[in-house]
């Protein structure tokens, strides 16, 4: 099993979730209005800092982990003006 820990900013969240499930993750979870600072600059909400991110997270079977990642890297290509995605994937020991 894998965990996929995605990092989303824009305003599409839906759709990234949308996209993890028809590449085969069974499920998400998703938390909306995360706040952080990284690759493309600090967002915690406020006037100083706008923008909001979204976290997801999937695990996966193992034997999926490849097809979800390219599809993961095909989105990432087709992102729109403004959008960020960022994803790692993490060993799972146990799911239950």
């Amino acid at each position: 099993m894998r965990m996929f820990w995605l990092v989303y900013a824009g305003p599409r969240p839906a759709h990234i979730a949308e996209s993890l499930l028809s590449l085969g993750a069974p499920g998400y979870t998703e938390w909306p209005h995360a706040h952080g600072a990284g690759a493309h600059g600090r967002m915690d909400g406020t006037r100083a800092w706008p923008g909001e991110e979204t976290v997801i997270t999937a695990v996966v079977p193992a034997e999926r982990t490849a097809h979800v990642a390219d599809g993961l890297d095909a989105l990432q290509t087709q992102l729109i003006a403004g959008e960020h995605l960022h994803y790692a994937v993490l060993p799972v020991e146990r799911f239950r």
